[in-house]
């Protein structure tokens, strides 16, 4: 078991989750995850197998630092179009993409739905490590913005940021301890991202040596340009690394925003072996290096809440209105059990509920659907 002893400050963001390769898409008899229920007063049913639709699911961190849990309805033909149907659930815990057991967001009875979206000047954050147990001395250090407590800041100006925090691992049962310095690019004052960690697979572990392969993480407008491995350049994607214990190794990833042209980098650098994880560390997952998420303050943070989107009959309905404010608009969560079939390659759980909610379509709030007594079960990715 490894515990953390504080030396200095700390850092990061995002998230992406553990995950297994050498995916085939199961064959199923019967369609798993539905909907059914009244539309308007009318039955409807949306059923993932039948009529051309598909079941997809994304576990990330929103542009506020906030956990979200999305199951879609998507059409086979399309994945990357706008889903058919879409529940995300937002998660307060954070549910840390490295602990591979963390599903504490399903044990709640119901969720209500958000009533507005949650906004976001980009002028205050707080930051929590991600990985490793964080103390509560936590400490974190940003150039150029004020410290509202140990580990919230506030920025006087739009821009970037460098953060950084630099702590000590220690593994009691070998009695070795390793440094660990992090430092990661942020921008304050807009939710675009301009750095996040690199993902990380472990081949092998021996006494003397282990065997880890990097990666570049895929996200959506921020893209990996290329690695500094111990003053090493390299354009690849993929790159394999030897690394001996006792020997100080620093990796930095490099990117570009696509929409702002803003570069930032994520750099670890630790003496005494790959930090791993404490829950993931197991060959053939793909994992996230250390990090700090950092989430952004919110005047609406909604916290434990659902959000529904409805494509029908070519126009776009959202729950986010303040009619889902009365009437008992809720989704009651009946109970979750694993997926063994996976869900894109990925582990999953699928999901039993019930709900009733008003939508109203996309610029044009008077146009007004509700969903009422229906019943679903969803599927959902979860890091394991």
């Amino acid at each position: 078991m490894m515990r953390i002893l504080l030396l200095l400050p700390l850092l990061t963001v995002l998230l992406v989750s553990c995950h297994h390769k050498d995916y085939e898409e199961p064959s199923l008899e019967s369609p798993v995850f539905t909907i059914s229920g009244l539309r308007n007063g009318e039955p409807f049913t949306l059923e993932a197998g039948n009529d051309g639709l598909i079941k997809i699911a994304t576990i990330e961190r929103n542009k506020f630092g906030v956990m979200e849990w999305t199951s879609s309805f998507v059409s086979a033909n399309c994945t990357s179009c706008e889903p058919e149907f879409s529940l995300t659930l937002n998660d307060r815990e954070g549910v840390d993409a490295n602990d591979c057991a963390n599903l504490d967001l399903f044990s709640y009875e119901s969720l209500a739905f958000a009533t507005e979206a949650s906004i976001s000047e980009y002028q205050e954050c707080s930051l929590s490590l991600s990985g490793v147990e964080d103390p509560e001395e936590s400490a974190f250090t940003i150039p150029g913005a004020d410290a509202l407590s140990s580990n919230q800041f506030s920025f006087p100006s739009e821009g970037l940021y460098e953060v950084s925090t630099s702590f000590e691992l220690e593994d009691d049962e070998n009695e070795i301890e390793n440094e660990i310095h992090i430092h990661q690019t942020i921008y304050a004052g807009s939710h675009n991202r301009v750095a996040a960690p690199f993902l990380y697979e472990l081949l092998e572990n021996e006494d003397d040596e282990q065997r880890v392969r990097i990666h570049f993480p895929e996200l959506p407008e921020l893209r990996a340009t290329h690695w500094d491995i111990n003053g090493i350049i390299s354009e690849q994607a993929t790159n394999t690394l030897d690394i001996a214990f006792n020997t100080e190794y620093r990796i930095e990833i490099f990117y570009v925003n696509d929409i702002t042209g803003a570069e930032g980098s994520y750099s670890l650098r630790f003496n005494n072996g790959f930090p791993t994880t404490e829950n993931c560390d197991e060959e053939g997952h793909i994992m996230q290096a250390l990090s700090i998420n950092v989430d952004w303050a919110t005047g609406v943070p909604n916290y434990e809440r659902a959000f529904i989107t409805y494509r029908w009959q070519g126009k776009t309905y959202v729950s986010t209105t303040p009619l889902n404010a009365t009437g008992n608009k809720l989704i009651s969560i009946l109970n979750s059990e694993p997926f063994t079939s996976g869900i894109q390659g990925k582990s999953a759980i699928k999901v039993n509920s019930t709900f009733s909610v008003t939508l109203v379509e996309v610029g044009n709030e008077s146009n007004v659907l509700e969903l009422t007594n229906c019943a679903a079960t969803f599927g959902f990715v979860v890091p394991q």
